[in-house]
């Protein structure tokens, strides 16, 4: 759903209707003027109708020998003879992919040129326009083409005669022959098969140079495949399902508005700040409805990012509140005897190797378990045992930790049965001394001249 239009340049009127439906007529677009303004010279040398636009490429192909180095004498030449009310020019603007570079958009620029022209020789002016959009400030790179649908071939011809009619019989006689869309059979359906084919090229750039995108949906960065369609939002919908909804189009009149411009009167300024707030609640609504437009299309990529984000969120506070094997051999250092000191101390310069993902792990848990059953024998009480276990369990999770994303290896289970083993057991014990504690402790209350318990 990227923007494309089509025109003719031509000398005359042209009809048109305008806000009310009323059907008018106005003096058709000049190809002089189309020119100088795709290429800006002449009267639009110093003319930028948005602030910061670039000129990013300009080229001129296929003319005939009278201009061949001068493609303004061409156009000058096509609004002078061409015949009254005849077609001087085809003009096409065509959206271009921000995520491409200016050389990529050039590349893709000459192979939309060549696809248009080539087969017929048609004389044409191509130009890349690139200025930031009114409402979010990104690059808005598009092509402007306009080409004469009047195909050169080997016959030289002075500019009044080339604009003449075309002579079928001797062609050296007559004019260049003018291919319109009716007489390649494209008629009507000329503006979907251009959109079409654009697509096409597009997409192949992208595929090559940009395959994805970032977008912002929701407050999240979105990767999403980066793919046009040609199609219109309703087609879009009919074809995939959606629900897309057309963007309104704010006016020109009121989207170039200057904030800060000011006026002595004050009615003027009453009607100035209306218009103002007007655009920002146009601008408001654009936003809104490609805000739900981009959820309609990146829904699932915006789910997936988010619950990425949100596990992210869930890891990193358990890193913060979860203590690292240091610590807690480190713990275990200031509650054990000097008897065993030696076997801390190794405990110890094993627990800060396991911390380091970029050695064996495995080794390290695997001998600090044996040093800690030494030390749980050596120092049989409730509280080295507890701390024994809470250090088995979180040598268990580094384990689980290391092995998430793919299958655990032979080592990896049997150190976690091992483990396993070994907390269970230690757990049974803990809860047996509890048991025995609390019977002990209610013995001591219990009163047998009055078979009650004393406080």
């Amino acid at each position: 759903m990227y923007h494309a239009s089509y025109e003719h340049c031509s000398k005359g009127l042209v009809k048109y209707k305008d806000s009310s439906g009323t059907t008018k007529t106005k003096r058709a677009p000049s190809c002089v003027n189309r020119f100088r303004y795709i290429t800006r010279t002449a009267q639009y040398a110093n003319r930028n109708d948005h602030e910061n636009e670039v000129v990013e490429y300009v080229k001129s192909g296929n003319m005939p020998s009278f201009c061949t180095d001068r493609p303004d004498q061409f156009w000058e030449a096509a609004e002078l003879h061409e015949r009254k009310n005849g077609r001087t020019a085809t003009s096409l603007v065509l959206a271009l992919p921000k995520e491409l570079s200016v050389e990529q958009r050039i590349e893709l620029v000459e192979q939309i040129v060549q696809q248009f022209t080539e087969e017929y020789n048609f004389p044409y002016t191509v130009a890349i326009h690139n200025h930031p959009s009114e409402i979010t400030g990104e690059d808005q790179p598009h092509l402007h083409l306009m080409y004469s649908e009047r195909s050169v071939d080997e016959h030289d011809r002075t500019a009044d005669q080339f604009f003449k009619r075309y002579n079928d019989k001797d062609p050296a006689k007559g004019g260049a022959q003018k291919i319109t869309a009716d007489v390649r059979g494209e008629g009507k359906d000329l503006v979907n098969l251009i959109r079409a084919s654009s697509e096409v090229l597009i997409n192949e750039s992208l595929e090559q140079h940009a395959p994805t995108k970032i977008m912002k949906i929701k407050g999240i960065e979105v990767e999403v495949p980066n793919i046009v369609s040609c199609l219109s939002h309703a087609d879009y919908n009919k074809k995939f399902g959606t629900e897309l909804k057309p963007v309104p189009q704010i006016p020109k009149s009121l989207l170039h508005l200057d904030p800060n411009l000011t006026f002595d009167d004050d009615e003027k300024n009453r009607e100035y700040q209306q218009k103002l707030a007007e655009r920002e609640a146009l601008i408001q609504k654009v936003q809104e409805i490609r805000d739900y437009n981009n959820m309609e299309l990146y829904g699932h990529y915006y789910y997936a990012a988010l619950q990425k984000q949100n596990e992210a969120k869930k890891q990193q506070q358990q890193d913060i509140e979860r203590v690292s094997a240091s610590d807690l051999a480190y713990r275990l250092d200031l509650i054990t005897y000097q008897a065993t000191a030696d076997k801390v101390k190794q405990i110890r310069q094993l627990s800060a190797l396991q911390d380091d993902r970029s050695i064996n792990y495995i080794e390290a848990i695997e001998h600090k378990a044996s040093l800690l059953n030494d030390v749980l024998i050596k120092e049989n009480r409730k509280e080295v045992s507890a701390l024994v276990c809470e250090i088995y369990k979180h040598d268990l999770d580094t384990i689980r930790e290391h092995s998430s994303s793919e299958s655990m290896s032979y080592d990896e289970k049997r150190i976690s049965e091992r483990l396993n083993e070994r907390i269970s057991t230690i757990e049974h014990i803990l809860d047996r001394s509890t048991r025995t504690e609390q019977k002990v402790e209610n013995t001591q209350k219990y009163d047998d001249s009055d078979n009650t318990f004393r406080p």
